[in-house]
């Protein structure tokens, strides 16, 4: 067991659900959000790291991330774009919007899971480098 909280945010909950599951076969703690409205009302800080949509309704994944890196309590948060959004423009604005990776749909669970290990990695020795 581990003492990583993830998030994930996206409109279908039945992704959500199997995000969850898997991630917590892993021995991750997990919540989800179905909407970037819902995501902004909970305590993002809290998080290791959020696993994104880009698509959903009024806010998307992109403005969320956007304002959560605008933020100073979220700007350290990692991101991981998850979305059917594939083009090279997409990928870019994903990555300069400060995302630490970006994952096409259909993804496979394990490259997932293998890149969400990797982010936490690199980003846990980026904060034990910087503790006293």
């Amino acid at each position: 067991m581990n003492d990583y909280r993830i998030l994930v945010v996206d409109d279908e909950e039945d992704l959500c659900e199997i995000l969850k599951f898997n991630l917590e076969n892993e021995g991750y703690e997990v919540d989800t959000a179905n909407s970037a409205e819902e995501a902004m009302k909970m305590d993002i800080s809290s998080y290791h790291l959020i696993l994104l949509d880009v698509m959903m309704g009024e806010i998307s994944g992109f403005k969320m991330a956007s304002m959560l890196k605008k933020e100073k309590k979220t700007a350290k948060v990692p991101i991981i774009f998850i979305t059917a959004k594939d083009t090279e423009n997409d990928t870019v604005t994903g990555f300069n919007i400060g995302a630490d990776d970006y994952i096409s749909k259909p993804f496979s669970l394990r490259e997932v899971i293998a890149r969400v290990k990797a982010v936490l990695r690199r980003t846990a020795t980026v904060e034990a480098e910087k503790a006293p």
